[in-house]
């Protein structure tokens, strides 16, 4: 498979009623803000979405919304599909792509870490792909999962026709370099918005971060500066998005990038438990941070467009 999949998405957050029961009209007013951007679509389910705390049930519906919102839309719905074992991950990927999905985004099981050595996770991942019908994402998210993707496993999954990039969490570009090196081509995403200046300057072709649900137009503001050369002003655009990057992933986790979405107009809502809602002091930070953010107006030229020279 050879679709190109270049482009910056969410990883959209699952939004929750208090009771903790999915809040799906919460949901479809998110995604049409998100739609009016120009993202080339989300990410459902991701960390963000905190899939570890949904039942199947739950990403079935999940799912179908966004299938339903989304088609026709121009916009790409990546499903995240990966679980502890290889049979569901399997089923789920099948039914995402049944969906509509046009991609699925993987992370590696975790449980048993021990056994889940190179080759339990190449037969894992490429039983997935043999029979997938859609092309499979890497996802490399060491922080959650405790599986760090040694390089020799990225370079032998690369060879799979259906495998054909990774979104890295971990911001390890020395490895996405040695992984690019090895294996031109592959579409290598930045995980985290605080290093996607670095990845884009060794061939990265987009990012999923959480960052994107609440700051589209600084990043996709960077990518239009990097492409035309402007690096001075990515950098600036880079630097300037680290605190508030850092307070919404690491520092605050899923409860910050809720309580940030809830500041900038959309429904972040409640986290399932045992996550908690931020305490007064956090929020106060997250407030400080998003005043004093750089928001450039979006580029003109239609997001794809942005992407061209990536």
């Amino acid at each position: 498979m050879t679709t190109d999949l270049r482009g910056i998405y969410p990883p959209i957050p699952t939004p929750f009623n208090l009771d903790e029961s999915i809040a799906l009209d919460k949901l479809a007013v998110n995604i049409e803000t998100w739609l009016t951007q120009s993202i080339n679509g989300i990410v459902m389910p991701g960390s963000n979405s905190e899939a570890v705390y949904l039942t199947r049930e739950e990403k079935l519906h999940l799912w179908q919304s966004c299938a339903d919102m989304l088609r026709g839309s121009g916009k790409r719905w990546i499903a995240g599909t990966g679980v502890e074992t290889t049979k569901e991950t399997i089923e789920l990927t099948v039914q995402a792509a049944d969906l509509g999905a046009e991609a699925a985004l993987i992370q590696p099981p975790f449980f048993y870490k021990p056994a889940l050595k190179h080759d339990v996770l190449l037969a894992h991942y490429f039983a997935v792909a043999d029979v997938s019908p859609i092309p499979l994402l890497l996802y490399n998210v060491p922080v959650y999962t405790g599986i760090d993707f040694a390089l020799e496993t990225l370079v032998a999954l690369a060879t799979h026709p259906r495998i054909i990039g990774v979104k890295d969490s971990s911001a390890n570009v020395t490895k996405m370099s040695a992984l690019l090196a090895a294996r031109p081509g592959f579409q290598i995403f930045c995980g985290t918005g605080s290093a996607l200046l670095p990845f884009l300057s060794i061939g990265a072709v987009g990012g999923i971060m959480a960052l994107a649900n609440i700051a589209a137009a600084p990043l996709i503001s960077l990518i239009a500066a990097f492409n035309a050369g402007e690096i001075e002003a990515a950098r600036h655009i880079q630097l300037s998005l680290v605190d508030i990057n850092a307070a919404i992933t690491s520092r605050y986790g899923i409860s910050g990038l809720k309580y940030a979405m809830d500041v900038l107009g959309y429904y972040g809502g409640p986290t399932r438990r045992p996550l908690l809602p931020l305490g007064d002091d956090a929020k106060a930070e997250i407030d400080r941070l998003i005043n004093g953010m750089i928001w450039p107006t979006q580029p003109s030229a239609a997001s794809g467009d942005i992407f061209e020279n990536v």
